[in-house]
């Protein structure tokens, strides 16, 4: 029983006790290169075919579009930098400002290349605007990208809405579903890039994948080999490719159960943390929200100061804030809702993973009463 409680599951999630006992095994009998023809290497060629072949089934794709990576972020400049690279008459990407960092800063590297890089309205609650898109979505764009699920507040958008506008203006879009993924239904009729992350499905660090739709074309990001039908070399990680595809296995026989668990949690802990401090903030509670994350503005205590010290009990969060040359910046998400920086640095999120409880839920909220109410006391008294 770890010592301490970790509710930073958006950040990265506890492997599967599944996937960590065969480790072992599967890192000793599956050690070919899976691009020799040797039968030791068409053994392992076959373990990451079977496991295509199982996250495809899932996604309901066929198995040709699903394209195995090293992380959520190859995947993401792979699909921004590798569609621009092909345009011959567009040069215009239509991005939402919410997106995370793996998606906005390729974007913005395009646009230091000659690339257009407009970025779409989001409304207080952090939902897209559907009517800026719609006017924005003129001949020269050729990609559009919208996070699913966000990672700081957890807020949804609608990307069957968004992918049908796009598809009817035969322009490509894109959605990250890192935080999404298995635990929200995807419509993939009118997606045409999605990107998964291994690590926070309870998968090891060091997987990821993309859809890619069949008909669709894009440059690769790495030159080489031509592993995975030319779209990513280099030698794959069928351990990891396996284990990937053993999360979704067991996320998907549990994908009620997981999903329930999660929601009831961040309810509960949202429910008991506005008792003992009515003031407190709940980012986007009146839209659809991912079940696993709750975004805090807390009341006059700032984000840092909440962090160490629920750090200091073994409490473990995180906030969307950034520390560059020992400056904190504000959450560029929760500036784009249209909070203040000072509100924005106030703002701690609270991520529950499958392996949290109720019980951890009531410490952290004892943790959060006696902090907070230390710190009013300190600048009561100041």
């Amino acid at each position: 029983m770890a010592s301490f409680i970790y509710l930073d599951n958006a950040s990265t999630t506890r492997v599967f006790n599944e996937i960590l006992s065969q480790m072992p095994d599967i890192f000793e009998k599956y050690f070919a290169n899976p691009n020799s023809i040797h039968t030791q290497g068409q053994r392992v060629r076959n373990l990451i075919e079977d496991s295509r072949r199982i996250i495809s089934k899932f996604v309901g794709s066929s198995e040709d579009e699903i394209i195995f990576t090293s992380c959520a972020t190859e995947s993401n400049n792979t699909i921004i930098r590798g569609t621009a690279y092909i345009q011959k008459d567009k040069n215009k990407i239509l991005v939402s400002p919410i997106e995370h960092k793996s998606v906005l800063n390729p974007a913005r590297y395009l646009a230091k290349r000659g690339f257009s890089v407009e970025f779409l309205k989001v409304d207080k609650t952090g939902v897209v605007d559907i009517d800026d898109l719609e006017k924005r979505l003129d001949k020269d764009v050729f990609l559009v990208s919208v996070i699913h699920g966000n990672n700081e507040t957890g807020v949804l958008q609608d990307i069957t809405k968004i992918g049908k506008l796009c598809r009817e203006r035969e322009v490509l879009f894109f959605s990250d579903v890192v935080q999404s993924f298995l635990k929200e239904d995807i419509n993939l009729e009118f997606i045409d890039f999605f990107s998964v992350s291994g690590h926070k499905i309870n998968a090891p660090k060091g997987i990821g994948l993309f859809y890619k739709r069949k008909d669709i074309e894009i440059e690769p990001l790495l030159l080489g080999g031509g592993q995975e039908k030319g779209y990513r070399s280099g030698t794959e990680n069928p351990q990891y490719i396996k284990f990937i595809s053993d999360a979704v296995k067991i996320w998907n026989s549990n994908k009620s159960e997981f999903y329930n668990h999660l929601k009831g949690l961040r309810e509960y802990f949202e429910g008991r943390l506005k008792e003992v401090i009515p003031d407190v903030y709940i980012v986007s509670d009146s839209v659809d929200r991912l079940p696993h994350i709750s975004c805090v503005i807390f009341p006059k205590i700032d984000a840092q100061t909440m962090i160490l010290a629920l750090d200091s009990k073994g409490v473990c969060v995180s906030s969307g804030s950034a520390c560059s040359s020992g400056a904190v910046n504000p959450s560029h998400v929760l500036l784009s809702y249209g909070f203040s920086k000072e509100e924005a640095l106030r703002a701690v999120r609270f991520s529950f993973g499958i392996f949290n409880s109720k019980e951890e839920v009531d410490k952290t909220i004892s943790f959060i009463k006696e902090i907070y109410d230390n710190y009013m006391k300190f600048i009561y008294f100041s």
